[in-house]
């Protein structure tokens, strides 16, 4: 298992992931921050203009992917 952090991007501002979440796989922790953008957009507050971006980073700090709840993917 490898530790695997969700920073999030918010109107310019960055909100850090101190806590991350365990995943057997980059994989599976590309699904969950791909689930937590779908959270933030199904928000009835969640203003599709903010720009906001949810990304997946790994226990080195390397970037695995970007997942933008604007764009829809």
């Amino acid at each position: 298992m490898r530790r695997y952090y969700f920073p999030i991007f918010h109107n310019g501002e960055a909100q850090t992931d101190q806590v991350g979440e365990l995943f057997g796989a980059a994989e599976l922790a590309v699904q969950h921050g791909a689930r937590i953008a779908r959270d933030i957009a199904s928000d009835p507050d969640y203003d599709p203009g903010a720009g906001t971006i949810v990304i997946v980073v790994d226990g080195s700090g390397a970037e695995i992917e970007r997942r933008g709840t604007f764009s829809g993917h």
